[in-house]
């Protein structure tokens, strides 16, 4: 029987042999996959903005530019009041939309008071006509001592460190080059050349 012996032989075991693993299921996959799908949200959301813009936008531009073209005479016609507007003159583009010389002064001087404005020798200075209203023309030296030129109700002084504009609350405490100082019953206001404070 030793011949005739049957090996019981064991079923073999299927060999499992190990697959590939899907590309996604990869932490490179992953990360690309999120990529790719982040990508295409934010074209889909830039398709969506662009429409948006494309149909409310071109509406507010030409809301704006039917403004900007519409002129002060048409808004005066408009209005009713087309007699008391005068045109703007266009502004050119070339004015608007250059580079600025960085030597050339951004202030330019002024005429000095009394030259005149016109042929007729007429001076840039205003009247003042306020009532209690207290003007610093300006301030001169007589005498060795700093004067200010005042005026006030029409009338004009020039005052003294101490002194005292007659009928009124105010007098002079100090005089410098381009300022004084007044005080009014006992409040103390400083006025620059030109300024003026009603009380």
């Amino acid at each position: 029987m030793s011949d005739e012996q049957v090996h019981a032989v064991a079923p073999e075991a299927p060999i499992s042999t190990p697959g590939k693993p899907g590309f996604l299921t990869t932490p490179t996959g992953k990360t690309l996959a999120i990529v790719a799908g982040l990508g295409i949200l934010g074209i889909v959301a830039g398709i969506a903005v662009a429409i948006v813009l494309y149909v409310f936008g071109g509406q507010a531009a030409q809301e704006l530019e039917d403004g900007v073209q519409q002129s002060p005479v048409a808004d005066a016609e408009a209005t009713g009041t087309a007699d008391a507007a005068t045109p703007v003159a266009e502004i050119p583009n070339a004015e608007l939309f250059t580079f600025r010389d960085i030597f050339e002064p951004l202030v330019r001087v002024a005429s000095t008071p009394g030259t005149g404005t016109g042929s007729t020798g007429e001076t840039d200075t205003i009247t003042p006509t306020d009532r209690n209203t207290l003007y610093l023309d300006g301030v001169v030296t007589e005498g060795g001592v700093m004067k200010a030129q005042l005026r006030y109700n029409g009338t004009a002084y020039t005052l003294a460190a101490g002194d005292a504009i007659p009928n009124s609350p105010w007098q002079v405490l100090r005089v410098q080059a381009t300022s004084v100082v007044m005080l009014y019953g006992d409040v103390q206001v400083t006025l620059a050349v030109g300024q003026g404070i009603t009380k």
